[in-house]
């Protein structure tokens, strides 16, 4: 049976194969977010990263061999690692510091916003951030959702990157996020959601529906299984066309499940989500 994922574990690589994704795994959200940074590092010595990153399963799923040996390959010396509880009841000063002693430039993480809030907050209590007396970039995945991230910080989020997130509500120059406000301003115009993730249920409905319309060129209604859905449906969904919601049109097939082929990079600056580009899914798992 063809599924839509929610979340974008390397899990999902292992056979069966049968849930689909629709914006990129975690590691190369932050592969993604490492390039960019080299490609603008002017100084002569190579740029000290380290991953400060949840304490759970999803947060630690970046460290693998492949990330720090991609880290190491672009040219970046690998410092380690520090965690933060998925929703602190303290401040992470502790783990913060020691990037600071161990002269961190970049630091890399998977969080969600309860976690990425309160840590960029500490980072800018003790002058850490790209903009402050300790220069350190700070960048996490998708869960830590830009759009949710930036009304709740406002500028004093200045700097914060997240990678492989949808563009926001308020970018009506982008197709797909025209139609969302459209529909909801005729079906729910005084009960809107907010949450970016409804973007996220759009890539979904989007996937699921075109999977359901090949499968039925195939296969008549009434003898249609479940089977013939994934076979005939989501396998051969190609080059599918969001309006701009997914960094690249999403295209599956056998031991395809991956839809998109880059990652969009966003930074908070000035209060504003910022777009900095796509760079190529690097395919660490």
């Amino acid at each position: 049976m063809g599924a839509t994922s929610m979340a974008t574990g390397p899990y999902l690589l292992k056979p069966p194969q049968t849930i689909f994704t629709y914006y990129p795994i975690y590691t190369d959200d932050l592969a993604a977010v490492a390039d960019w940074f080299k490609e603008k590092w002017k100084e002569t010595r190579k740029p000290r990263v380290a991953y400060l990153t949840a304490d759970n399963a999803m947060g630690k799923s970046i460290e693998i061999p492949e990330m720090s040996e991609y880290l190491k390959k672009i040219g970046y010396e690998f410092v380690g690692s520090q965690y933060v509880p998925l929703v602190p009841t303290a401040p992470p000063t502790t783990q913060l510091m020691w990037l600071k002693q161990n002269k961190v430039d970049l630091a890399l993480g998977i969080m969600v916003n309860p976690g990425s809030q309160p840590t960029v907050k500490e980072m800018v209590r003790l002058g850490m951030g790209p903009h402050l007396e300790h220069k350190l970039t700070f960048a996490c995945g998708t869960p830590s959702h830009l759009p949710v991230f930036a009304p709740a910080m406002g500028e004093l989020g200045e700097g914060f990157i997240v990678a492989g997130g949808y563009p926001p509500f308020d970018d009506i120059a982008t197709p797909g996020i025209k139609f969302c406000n459209e529909l909801q301003n005729k079906y729910r115009p005084s009960k809107r959601a907010t949450h970016i993730q409804y973007v996220g249920g759009m890539l979904e409905a989007m996937t699921q529906v075109e999977a359901l319309r090949l499968a039925l060129q195939k296969v008549p209604f009434d003898k249609l299984t479940r089977g013939d859905v994934l076979t005939h449906g989501f396998c051969q969904i190609k080059s599918l066309e969001t309006g701009g919601l997914s960094s690249t049109p999403l295209t599956y097939g056998p031991g395809k499940i991956e839809g998109v082929d880059a990652v969009r990079v966003d930074q908070l600056q000035k209060g504003k989500i910022v777009k900095l580009g796509v760079w190529p899914c690097r395919h660490l798992y």
